[in-house]
């Protein structure tokens, strides 16, 4: 086939193939309009709701500030201050309300916030309760950690040492030596094990603390243990 003839079959088809497309466009008009307008209202919900979602989060954050300074102003005043139970109570109900609206960090510093206020009040039960609930919600933030070692200190102060032990030894298995609470987590393990008589364990626990934090205040009454031991 010569140049001429190629090109102008080339042609030929394309234009049969631009006709088809138009008269597929054309019989089907109304429904790719329908489809694209669908697919714009998605993408405008879809901006909508992520505008509001960070809005609602950024709320929170707002919240939890306002929240964690009243907590802070609220440590220095006595309980039979002018006051103090208004506080106490708004402080409370603020904490309650962020806590349920989720598991962003907001509302788990709030739950978290709330156990350390039962803590402070001696209500042991309760603060476990607020702990664990955090804990259990954190993933690997690093309130996980925290809130579960102070759940092992609730745990203790409910008599309940099977239960603390386990909790401090969560702790070390979860989040590792690397975790700011580990060395307060392996003295709590020591010190049960030690209160259980497991002294080999206990020992085994109080020597791993003052290898690797030597420096922790925790592991000079772990060396005053091991030479008591």
């Amino acid at each position: 086939m010569s140049n001429k003839k190629k090109d102008s079959a080339e042609i030929t088809l394309n234009e049969r193939i631009e006709g088809s497309l138009n008269s597929f466009l054309a019989r089907n008009k109304k429904a790719a309009i329908i489809v694209l307008a669908v697919v714009v209202i998605g993408l405008i919900t879809l901006g909508i709701v992520t505008s509001v979602n960070n809005k609602n989060l950024q709320a929170q954050f707002n919240s939890i500030d306002l929240l964690e300074t009243a907590y802070s102003e609220l440590q220095v005043l006595g309980t039979e201050d002018e006051g103090y139970q208004a506080k106490y109570d708004e402080l409370v109900a603020g904490l309650n309300d962020l806590a349920a609206k989720g598991n962003k960090y907001p509302s788990l510093k709030a739950q978290y916030l709330l156990g350390m206020i039962a803590f402070e009040k001696e209500e042991y039960q309760k603060a476990l309760d607020s702990f664990i609930a955090t804990y259990s919600n954190a993933g690997k933030n690093y309130l996980a950690s925290l809130a579960l070692t102070n759940a092992a200190v609730s745990a203790e102060e409910l008599g309940n040492d099977s239960l603390a032990l386990e909790y401090y030894t969560k702790v070390i298995d979860e989040f590792g030596l690397s975790a700011a609470e580990a060395p307060k987590a392996l003295f709590g393990q020591a010190r049960l094990q030690e209160k259980k008589g497991n002294l080999e364990l206990a020992k085994a626990t109080f020597q791993q603390l003052a290898d690797q934090f030597p420096t922790s205040e925790f592991a000079k009454i772990a060396t005053n243990r091991l030479a008591f031991l």
